[in-house]
């Protein structure tokens, strides 16, 4: 009986860990996973909706938020990576807006901007939404 436990407890734990390796997510260590481009003419705003799907499939996939610094004037560039965490994605500390996933919230009480991320104009995307910050106001507005 006790070989059988042991057994199944190591089959459960390397299960988890097969599937932790199979988006190549490893906590506290930055993966890329992809990136975008914006069509011709096409606005930030709606960008960022264009993407959104597809990001929030990236975040639950990886099991953690994914996040990305948008870069160009139009047209626009993104690399969306994630560090494997849960609640958090570092970036780079610029004036150029971000897009920040929380494609594994469960609850929207998670669909805020956290007291770091409203220090810059970004986008938090999340199963519910798409809102936008600009940084000052501390007003972020729905664009999806």
């Amino acid at each position: 009986m006790r070989a059988v436990l042991i057994t199944t407890i190591f089959s459960i734990a390397a299960a988890g860990t097969a599937a932790a390796a199979d988006t190549g997510v490893i906590h506290a260590r930055t993966v890329d996973l992809y990136q975008e481009q914006s069509n011709p003419g096409e606005s930030l705003d709606a960008f960022v909706v264009r993407i959104a799907p597809r990001a929030v499939e990236a975040s639950k996939t990886a099991r953690a938020t994914v996040c990305g610094q948008l870069e160009g004037s139009g047209p626009y560039l993104v690399k969306v990576k994630t560090d494997g965490f849960l609640s958090t994605c570092d970036l780079p500390k610029t004036a150029q807006p971000y897009v920040l996933v929380n494609g594994t919230a469960v609850d929207v009480r998670e669909n805020y901007f956290s007291q770091v991320n409203w220090q810059r104009p970004g986008y938090l995307v999340t199963p519910w939404s798409v809102k936008y910050q600009d940084g000052w106001q501390k007003r972020p507005r729905t664009v999806r």
